[in-house]
């Protein structure tokens, strides 16, 4: 699993860059040739789908998710365990929650794909939806396997009286 998500983050980063060169592209085409680049906000938009759902998992399984800490933070004063058994329970809701976002969004493949939709203007500027939708599918369906496997780390982590990982709250990094 870690391999498939350091590859998945390295795709969020290539398409990064990507954007950043299409946007390069178009000022410098705006500025010396008064021809911007065509779609140049479609791309953009797209690609920041993309990246949220391709990077989204290494995130998590950094430890690097936003999320309110100061309740987890008292109960962890006073018991490990329910402090793991709650990081179990946060990370079975997230499983359930993507997998929502999964099913969801799969109909929508489908349909981009047997519809043969696209974003932009016919002549002007034209891209699939569906590389977008695939993104989020199986971006979705990675972080509901990926929140599985922290919820049940956790649980096993609470069953013993352990911390399964400890975040600096200075850095908000894993140490």
């Amino acid at each position: 699993m870690g391999a498939l998500i350091a590859l998945m983050n390295a795709l969020g980063t290539a398409l990064v860059l990507l954007i950043m060169l299409v946007i390069l592209a178009d000022v410098l085409g705006r500025f010396l040739f008064a021809n911007p680049l065509e779609g140049t906000a479609e791309i953009v938009a797209m690609s920041i789908a993309a990246i949220v759902f391709l990077q989204f998992p290494s995130t998590l399984r950094a430890g690097r998710v936003i999320n309110t800490d100061a309740f987890l933070a008292w109960v962890a004063r006073r018991s490990v365990r329910a402090e793991q058994w709650l990081l179990g329970a946060y990370h079975a809701l997230g499983a359930a929650m993507f997998t929502v976002v999964c099913l969801h969004v799969r109909p929508l493949l489908a349909g981009a794909w047997e519809g043969n939709e696209f974003y932009g203007n016919i002549g002007v500027f034209t891209f699939p939806k569906w590389p977008v939708f695939a993104v989020i599918t199986f971006g979705s369906g990675v972080m509901a396997v990926q929140y599985l496997a922290l919820a049940w780390a956790h649980a096993r982590a609470g069953a013993r009286g352990e911390r399964l990982m400890t975040i600096d709250p200075a850095t908000r990094v894993l140490s």
